[in-house]
């Protein structure tokens, strides 16, 4: 038996850690399960990812033991724990961290400091000898009897900081112990009444012979389901169960989803030729169960994804299973629907907004084996499939599979390295690929293919740009009357606006003052619906001013537009029409997101004002006009993929039009018509944008043709961080001299583009090279070099590999 365990922690430290398993412990741990760990004073989740005979010679006498283990059966196949461990030396992340990152939320034990009050402490609460805080703080922590530190922080935010918490403590009036947070989720648990057999005529109360002779006929039936039938018949259950009447038992079950799909049929269509030779193509590499990776583009409404529930059908009947990967916006009910009208029970979801319980339950049907198919936004590349035969990647090119907080993932390079270590297909597809996912076409990496024409024929819209500098006001003469023509036809139209709020900022006239998100480096966006002013990177609000608290001026005036502003313009314009608005405003409540789409839906909806949420994974025949009331809203990003990411919203937004039989219309207004990226989505002309763009990153060594890692540095003070951005500069310097990273281009270190997030102060360097192993060598040796310095100051180094493909 193995009597050392190498564990990864769930916390950002990068080593690996070494405990002694207890004798009672030694039969039951294995690889992959969850551990109770004693950790620098605390417990903490850790993950066992080696046995070992013997603890290495450093460790020996300093081994610590394991405290409790956590699951009866490994959570963590070798396969995962394999693909864990790659993410992290690629990522250059911790694994623990990693770990946590594909687990659902609700299964990391930490510990957290529970305050309880001393003798000392409540006679002096009992005595009124306290200050008004303190008397608050110890009244409420005396209601409880014990309460968490955080909970105190929280409902006292503001008033009294954790270092007072701490001097209570010194003075003898306050307990502070450790104690274990227990957030994790369980399963849901359900009593199940089961009958028996009947009773002799007569022989039982009128009540218990009524619920009997109702078993009867059911056989089974939840706690639940009594309850509602017989309001509480707990006592008459349990005197049935002493008769031997019924039996009482426990199963286990799944919460029901919030996000539910509406179930339609949906009549399996005819393919084009073009989505069959593109399906044959692919049902042969899936036929030989080995990595055949593709790129399907196909322009919008081509009917990319019938191809993808084909190529699925057929990895199931060879007894395999498939990950969907799609958009955190387009995971419609729409598109729910349209899975679970093909597949049926064997569907599971994982998604955001699925509440915690619910996430846990979807990934416990993937783990246990009881479904086969994982469809959701990128956090489903972590799917605890066995056996997956094929992973399909919808919209490739969406930025949202990059997870900007934490272990910084994309999700698209990890479905091919997944596939690629899972001997699976790979489907990417988009009307509008990424460059690099196209550059890897090119080399012969991916195959190429194409389907130009949408399905039944249906035309591409006819794409106007309008040139907003000869026009006044927020929407152009062209525009106005395209609406107005389409209200008068019955048809509907969405207008297209990736900026929420009523106005970008509020200025005063007088004196030039603006107002500023004080913890971050931007201004603060007006709100009309609650009058507010709102950062929309940390959410700090605060009322709107009547009047500019610099100079006193009356004349505070909004400055540009958002979604809020539109919608009421589009109201004042259009009196008679039924207008909607969908961004994170509106779509913050349950269900919110599916009650806007049903207007749509329903044709009740005439005009629907929103962000990108308007423009991906929706379909609604009667939609033949979208307005871009500002395409240059991303071409001005400080991004070297801004133009790319323009065209592509474009073409998305263009898609929506015409899916129907009546012909599409799109109308883009723009400060920039000359611009190559609004043109060539004006003609629907992505390989002419390709090229154009390529020439650009071509020539000042951007991704395709090269790899980027970006260092960031976060701290609270801005001096600090400026220090430790000093420091990094010369140790990166310092390596390139001494032979680090051939061929690797330093720039910076300098301050972010947005100097101040969420109250950290930011610095940045950028590290340009076309070697992945010596960029990759660099990297980690620049953190080891600043760990020390950084830790000292209090400054976090965060690295951000850029979304490349690893083939």
């Amino acid at each position: 038996m193995k009597e050392i365990v190498e564990v990864a922690v769930g916390l950002p430290v990068s080593r690996r850690f070494h405990y002694r398993i207890p004798e009672e412990m030694r039969n039951s741990l294995q690889v992959g399960m969850r551990v109770l760990l004693p950790f620098k004073g605390r417990k903490v989740t850790g993950f066992a990812i080696d046995l070992l005979d013997r603890p290495p010679k450093e460790a020996e006498e300093k081994l610590r033991e394991v405290e409790d283990i956590l699951d009866e059966v490994p959570l963590i196949d070798p396969k995962m724990l394999s693909f864990y461990c790659w993410i992290a030396d690629y990522y250059l992340y911790p694994l623990g961290e990693v770990i946590k990152t594909g687990l659902p939320p609700g299964l990391h034990l930490k510990s957290e400091p529970i305050l309880s009050l001393t003798r000392l402490g409540k006679e002096s609460l009992s005595r009124k000898g306290l200050g008004p805080t303190e008397e608050r703080v110890f009244g409420e922590v005396e209601r409880f009897g014990k309460v968490s530190l955080r909970k105190i922080l929280k409902k006292f935010s503001g008033e009294v900081t954790r270092s007072q918490l701490f001097s209570w403590k010194k003075r003898g009036l306050l307990n502070i112990d450790p104690g274990l947070e227990d957030k994790e989720v369980r399963p849901k648990i359900e009593k199940v009444i089961q009958y028996r057999g009947a009773a002799p005529e007569g022989s039982l109360p009128r009540k218990q012979a009524e619920i009997l002779k109702w078993l009867e006929e059911r056989k089974e039936v939840s706690y639940s389901e009594l309850c509602k039938r017989f309001g509480s018949p707990s006592r008459t259950i349990q005197s049935l169960h002493a008769k031997g009447f019924v039996d009482i038992s426990h199963r286990e079950v799944y919460r029901d989803l919030s996000l539910q799909p509406e179930l339609r049929p949906y009549p399996r269509p005819e393919l084009t030729s073009e989505q069959e030779a593109a399906l044959e193509e692919i049902l042969n590499g899936v036929r030989e169960r080995r990595f055949a990776p593709y790129l399907i583009h196909g322009v919008t409404g081509s009917g990319k994804t019938e191809i993808y529930l084909r190529a699925i059908e057929e990895v199931l009947n060879q007894g395999r299973e498939a990950i969907v990967l799609v958009p955190e916006i387009s995971l419609t009910p729409q598109l729910l629907s349209r899975f679970q009208n093909r597949f049926g029970e064997r569907l599971s979801l994982l998604h955001s907004r699925l509440g915690r319980g619910e996430r846990y339950d979807q990934w416990r049907k993937i783990w246990k084996g009881e479904v086969k198919i994982a469809l959701g936004a990128r956090s489903a590349i972590f799917a605890p499939f066995k056996n997956v035969g094929i992973i399909i990647v919808d919209e490739e090119h969406d930025p949202s599979y990059k997870q900007e907080e934490k272990l910084k993932y994309h999700a698209r390079d990890l479905a091919v390295v997944r596939a690629q270590r899972d001997e699976a297909t790979l489907l990417l597809g988009s009307a509008t690929p990424s460059l690099e996912s196209f550059h890897n076409a090119e080399k012969g990496k991916f195959r190429l293919l194409t389907i130009l024409e949408r399905i039944e024929g249906r035309p591409l819209p006819k794409v106007e740009i309008v040139d907003m500098r000869g026009e006044k006001g927020l929407l152009s003469e062209k525009l106005r009357a395209a609406l107005q023509k389409n209200i008068e036809e019955k048809r509907q139209s969405l207008l297209f606006l990736n900026r929420r709020g009523f106005a970008n900022f509020i200025l005063c006239p007088d004196c030039g003052n603006t107002f500023k998100c004080p913890n971050c480096s931007v201004t603060l966006t007006y709100h009309l619906r609650d009058r507010s002013l709102q950062c929309h990177y940390c959410d700090y609000r605060v009322p709107a001013p009547g009047d500019c608290p610099k100079c006193g001026g009356h004349r505070l005036q909004g400055m540009g537009v958002g979604t809020e502003r539109l919608e009421q313009e589009i109201r004042s314009l259009f009196p008679m029409a039924e207008v909607g608005r969908m961004d994170r405003d509106t779509t913050s409540r349950k269900r919110s997101h599916q009650e806007i789409l049903k207007g749509l839906e329903s044709g009740k909806t005439d005009i629907l004002v929103g962000t990108q949420m308007i423009v991906k994974g929706h379909d609604f025949p009667n939609v033949t006009l979208v307005g871009v009331v500002s395409a240059d809203t991303s071409l001005h990003f400080p991004d070297f993929r801004s133009s790319e990411r323009t065209f592509q919203l474009l073409t998305q937004v263009a898609g929506r039009a015409g899916r129907g039989e009546a012909f599409g219309e799109v109308v883009v207004q723009t400060f920039n018509p000359e611009h190559y990226s609004i043109q060539r989505a004006k003609d629907h002309d992505f390989i002419g944008f390709y090229q154009e763009e390529s020439q650009f990153r071509r020539a000042l060594g951007y991704p395709p043709f090269s790899r980027l890692i970006n260092f960031r540095l976060f701290g609270n003070s801005e001096k600090k961080t400026e220090v430790v951005s000093e420091k990094m500069g010369r140790i990166a310097r310092d390596l390139l001299k001494s032979g680090y990273g051939k061929g690797v281009e330093i720039l910076g270190p300098s301050v972010a583009p947005f100097a101040k997030m969420k109250g950290k102060f930011r610095w940045q360097m950028l590290a340009k090279g076309k070697s992945p192993s010596f960029l990759h060598q660099f990297a980690q040796e620049l953190a080891v070099r600043l760990e020390k310095e950084a830790k000292e100051k209090g400054v976090t180094l965060d690295i951000d590999v850029d979304p490349v493909f690893i083939l």
